[in-house]
C-alpha cells in the first residue's frame, strides 16, 4: 500500500494539509495508537483508545472533516471502550485510496474489510454527518456485525439537504478559499457556541484543514448521502441513538426526529438545545454523556 499514489495535487499542498491535520489531532488529549489497514479501496487510516480488551466502537466522521474531529469526545469514550476512529475512504486524510467508492455496496464492503482486519466479529457503530449515513447504511446492509447503532447530525438520512447545504458546497470547490469555508462553517454552527474559546479553536482547525484539503486533494469521493426509504430504516433491528442539534441547519431536525421515531423499531431519538451541527464538539459533554449511557443501557 506504500507504493499508492498520493491523492494530493501536489507535494507542497499535501504538506500544509497534513499540517493542519496535525493541528488539530493536538487537541487529543489521550494517548493514541495508529494503524493503516489495506483492502481493494487502498490504505485505511485510524487510530485507537482506550483499554484493548473493552467493548470495542468504531467512529465514522463527516465530510471533509477527518478522524481528528473527535477531539473532545475521545477522552470520555474511550475511558471504558476500545474506540477505533478511521479517516472515512475518499476523504482528505491519511486514508490513501485506490479503488474508488461508488455505491451503497462498496461503502460496507469497505467497512466490513476493516472490521475484519481488526477483527470485530460485532462492534457498536458511530458516525457524525456523512459518517452517520455511512453507518446508517452498514447497519442497513450488515446489521450482524453491529451491537448497537449511533447516528450524530447524520447527513440526509431521513430527509433531504436543504437547498442551501448544495448550493454553499458548489461553491466550496469552484472557490476554493478560506473566506467561503468559514463561511460555510459558520452557517452551520450555532452562533453563541463561538463565545466558547475551545469550541471556537476546534472550529477554526477543522475549517482550515477542510480549506487545505478541498484545495489540495484530487480524489475526493463517496456516495451521494440520499435519504433512506421507509422499509429500509423499518428493517434496522438495532438499537439506535439518534441526535440532532436542535438549531440544525442543514434538514429539518424535528421532522426527521419524527420520521426516524416512526420508521425504527428501536430507537431513541432526541434534539440537543443549543446546536446545530458543532453539535459534536459544542456539546461534546452532552453528546458523550448521551452516547455512554446509551451504550450502557
Amino acid at each position: 500500500m506504500s507504493a499508492l499514489p498520493s491523492p494530493f495535487k501536489t507535494p507542497q499542498g499535501e504538506a500544509q494539509y497534513m499540517a493542519a491535520y496535525e493541528a488539530t489531532l493536538r487537541l487529543w488529549t489521550v494517548p493514541y495508537e495508529t494503524l493503516d489497514i489495506p483492502s481493494r479501496f487502498g490504505s485505511t487510516h485510524l487510530v485507537a483508545c482506550g483499554p484493548q480488551d473493552a467493548p470495542p466502537l468504531v467512529l465514522l466522521h463527516g465530510f471533509l472533516a477527518s478522524l481528528t474531529m473527535w477531539a473532545y469526545n475521545m477522552a470520555d469514550l474511550s475511558r471504558d471502550y476500545r474506540v477505533y476512529a478511521l479517516d472515512v475512504m475518499g476523504q482528505p486524510s491519511k486514508s490513501v485510496p485506490d479503488q474508488p467508492i461508488g455505491k451503497r455496496e462498496d461503502c460496507v464492503e469497505w467497512l466490513t474489510a476493516i472490521l475484519d482486519a481488526l477483527q470485530l466479529g460485532q462492534t457498536h457503530l458511530a458516525g457524525m454527518s456523512y459518517g452517520g449515513w455511512l453507518t446508517l447504511n452498514y447497519a442497513i446492509r450488515a446489521s450482524a456485525r453491529i451491537k448497537k447503532v449511533i447516528l450524530l447530525s447524520p447527513a440526509g438520512s431521513f430527509l433531504p439537504l436543504t437547498p442551501q447545504f448544495y448550493m454553499r458546497g458548489a461553491l466550496l470547490p469552484l472557490l476554493p478559499g478560506r473566506f467561503l469555508m468559514n463561511s460555510f462553517m459558520g452557517w452551520m454552527t450555532y452562533k453563541p457556541n463561538l463565545r466558547n474559546a475551545s469550541t471556537h479553536k476546534i472550529a477554526d482547525c477543522l475549517s482550515d484543514q477542510m480549506y487545505l484539503g478541498i484545495k489540495h486533494y484530487s480524489r475526493l469521493g463517496g456516495v451521494n448521502p440520499i435519504a433512506y426509504e421507509d422499509e429500509e430504516l423499518r428493517g434496522v433491528k438495532n438499537p439506535t441513538l439518534l441526535l440532532i442539534g436542535q438549531q440544525e441547519v442543514i434538514y429539518n431536525p424535528v421532522a426527521s426526529v419524527e420520521r426516524a421515531k416512526r420508521l425504527m423499531p428501536i430507537i431513541r431519538a432526541e434534539l440537543v438545545p443549543e446546536a446545530s451541527h458543532d453539535m459534536t464538539f459544542s456539546q461534546s459533554k452532552t453528546v458523550n454523556q448521551k452516547i455512554l449511557e446509551f451504550l450502557k443501557a
